[in-house]
C-alpha cells in the first residue's frame, strides 16, 4: 500500500467527518503508514497466517487520543498481568458448555441487551446472528436449568487464520464464576482442530472479568487501542490480548 493510497484514505476520513482510522499492517508496509501520520497502538502475534500485524491509528479528532480512565485501566491491567493463573476447569459444573444454535438467538439477544447498551457490531439484530452463526462466527454459550447464562464467539478469519474472541456476555448475577474462562478455553480447543494459528481479543479495558479471563488462560497483552469502539454508550478504550495455536 502506497502513501498516496493510505493519504486518500485519510482524506476521504476527513470528509466524512471521522473521528480515527484503524488498520492492521504488515510489517513491509508500516513504514508508509508511519509516513502518513499513524502511530502504533499495539501488536497481535500471528495474524497473518503466522505472520504478526501491527496495529496503526490515524486520530483525526484529537479528543480520541485523551485516555479518560487510564488510571483504573491501568490498575486493571497491573492486577491481571501480575495475577496468580489458574487452570480452567470444566468438570462438575453446574451449567453446560456447548455450540449456540438458532432457536437459542431469542435468549442471546436478551442477553446482550441486557450487557450492552450499545455494541460494534449487530448483535441485537437476529437476521445478523442466525446469517453469522457457526458461519462465520462461532458462538459457544453456557446453559443452566434451561437458561442461556453467558455468551463467548470468536470471529474467524478463515483467509489468515485467525480468530477474535468477543461478544462476551454473561449476566451480573452469575459473574465472579469463572464462566467466561471456561468458554473462550472451549472456543481454543475447537479453533485448534480447525489449524488456526492465533486467537486474539480486543478487550474493554475497564472491564476487570474479561481482561482477567484472558490472562487467566495465558493470553499476551499486545497494547491499547485508545477510544477504539463505540460500546455501552460511548467510546472505550480497548486491550489487546493474544494467544498464538500454533507456531
Amino acid at each position: 500500500m502506497s502513501d498516496d493510497i493510505i493519504l486518500s484514505i485519510v482524506n476521504l476520513a476527513k470528509c466524512e467527518n471521522l473521528g480515527k482510522i484503524i488498520s492492521n499492517s504488515r510489517i513491509k508496509i508500516l513504514k508508509n503508514f508511519r509516513n502518513c501520520g499513524f502511530s502504533i497502538e499495539g501488536v497481535i502475534n500471528g495474524y497473518f497466517n503466522g505472520e504478526d500485524a501491527y496495529c496503526v491509528s490515524y486520530f483525526l479528532d484529537k479528543d480520541r487520543e485523551v485516555h479518560i480512565n487510564k488510571e483504573e485501566e491501568d490498575k486493571i491491567l497491573y492486577q491481571c498481568l501480575f495475577q496468580k493463573k489458574r487452570n480452567s476447569e470444566t468438570k462438575n459444573l453446574k451449567y453446560t458448555i456447548r455450540n449456540a444454535e438458532p432457536n437459542d438467538i431469542p435468549q442471546m439477544i436478551q442477553l446482550f441487551l441486557n450487557v450492552f447498551e450499545t455494541y460494534p457490531s449487530p448483535v441485537f439484530n437476529g437476521d445478523y446472528l442466525k446469517t453469522v452463526m457457526n458461519k462465520q462466527i462461532l458462538f459457544k454459550v453456557a446453559v443452566e436449568n434451561g437458561r442461556i447464562i453467558s455468551i463467548a464467539s470468536a470471529d474467524m478469519d478463515a483467509n489468515n487464520m485467525n480468530a477474535e474472541v468477543t461478544d462476551c456476555a454473561t449476566y451480573p448475577e452469575h459473574r465472579g464464576r469463572g464462566i467466561l474462562t471456561n468458554l473462550i478455553h472451549s472456543l481454543e480447543c475447537d479453533l485448534k482442530k480447525k489449524g488456526f494459528f492465533t486467537l486474539y481479543s480486543l478487550s474493554r479495558a475497564i472491564n476487570p472479568g474479561i481482561n482477567k479471563a484472558l490472562s487467566n488462560l495465558n493470553y499476551k497483552y499486545g497494547g491499547r487501542l485508545v477510544n477504539n469502539c463505540h460500546i455501552c454508550g460511548g467510546f472505550e478504550d480497548m486491550n489487546i490480548w493474544v494467544k498464538k495455536l500454533r507456531k
